[in-house]
């Protein structure tokens, strides 16, 4: 079983005060009002779903309940790194070995894969020292890295997000017809952007952070963001008969053929007013651009079995899983540290899991091993 700390199923609000993060005014984090009622809203919403959908033994995510499957990595920093760049554990020449989640955004883990939705690629490095803002229950050595298949999110506020849940949950008409109007023009049209997106191969396409993360520690902080881009092969197409998961099937095929190269980015903000509160307006890259500080090699390697997709089911990742230096920031990450933490919790506990300990057992393709520290384990901070 889990650990029971943290906001579990009639949490009081002292209780969630006592663990939710507080806003850092120096790179303009601003909290609202009624913060942390609405997250505490937000899990009650979300507990009661998973209660409701699943039984005991069979309890899934929230969202992105479907993976296209677990793999094993590594990421290998610029030996060039610029100071700009250096930060945590981006250090020159470091390197860190790492397990990455590919799924589905849609909350029915039963959907086919032909659906429309965004997708997710969550990154879990091993073997990086130091403390960290939230420990991994089951890895204390690492750093989470969250990321969908589009630049921009359509909602600001845990207010309306939980407006948002509870409409969808309830499928009342009343409810749904009032999405619009605290959505917003340019949050209804980014939902209805991200339910379109269909994809041919989940290595094959590009991952955003879309809400901030800090980048360094004291006066030298800034707020950035994070990027995930293809720079193997990219001409997958859909296949015309789509089988219901063609997503790990198109994954299986290419890193059966060999090892798969994404460049890890950073985005900073600099000294533009971009807002760190405001993921529904993504920074432009004409005035923030992206700028690489490594090389993620998805090994070579077989990871379409029972025992990975039991270590993949059972693995929790969280962006608060985190050193100092890469803070999250913004609303909607401050309302994921507590309800990250509730729904691995709630599902750890309906299905009486652990969550597992460094890298899968049957880790092919993987160089090296869990726990191995970084050429630059001595500077993350």
């Amino acid at each position: 079983m889990t650990s029971s700390s943290g906001p579990s199923p009639g949490l009081t609000n002292p209780a969630l005060e006592a663990i939710y993060p507080k806003a850092d005014a120096f790179l303009g984090e601003q909290s609202q009002p009624d913060e942390i009622a609405c997250a505490g809203g937000l899990i009650a919403t979300l507990e009661q779903k998973i209660g409701g959908d699943y039984k005991p033994g069979t309890a899934r995510r929230d969202a992105h309940p479907k993976a296209h499957g677990c793999v094993t990595a590594t990421l290998n920093i610029r030996d060039d790194l610029p100071p700009e760049l250096t930060g945590g554990v981006f250090q020159p020449g470091a390197s860190y070995q790492a397990v990455v989640r590919f799924s589905n955004g849609s909350p029915n883990a039963t959907a086919p894969d032909i659906k429309g939705g965004t997708r997710g690629m969550a990154v879990k490095l091993f073997g990086v020292p130091g403390r960290k803002l939230m420990a991994d229950p089951g890895n204390p050595d690492v750093q989470d890295f969250i990321m969908m298949s589009s630049p921009f999110f359509f909602i600001n506020s845990a207010r309306d997000y939980a407006r948002f849940r509870d409409a969808v949950h309830s499928r009342k008409i009343p409810q749904i017809l009032q999405m619009p109007f605290y959505l917003g023009l340019r949050g209804s049209l980014n939902a209805i952007r991200m339910l379109r997106q269909k994809i041919a191969n989940p290595l094959q396409t590009r991952y955003w952070s879309v809400v901030p993360s800090q980048l360094g520690t004291g006066d030298a902080r800034q707020a950035v963001k994070f990027s995930a881009r293809p720079i193997g092969p990219t001409h997958g197409t859909i296949p015309a008969k789509p089988g219901p998961n063609f997503l790990r099937a198109a994954m299986a095929r290419t890193l059966a053929a060999g090892a798969y190269k994404m460049e890890f980015l950073i985005q900073r903000r600099g000294d533009t007013d971009l807002s760190v509160e405001d993921c529904v307006r993504e920074w432009p890259e004409t005035r923030a651009p992206f700028e690489s500080v490594g090389i993620l090699t998805i090994h070579q390697q077989n990871f379409d079995s029972p025992e990975r997709d039991t270590y993949c089911e059972n693995q929790s990742f969280n962006p608060w899983h985190s050193l100092k230096a890469h803070r999250p920031l913004g609303a909607i990450n401050r309302t994921r540290r507590v309800v990250y933490q509730a729904i691995s919790e709630l599902r750890h506990g309906m299905d009486d899991t652990t969550v597992p300990a460094g890298l899968p057992a049957d880790k092919a393709g993987s160089a090296g091993t869990a726990g191995r520290p970084s050429r630059a384990s001595q500077r993350c901070d």
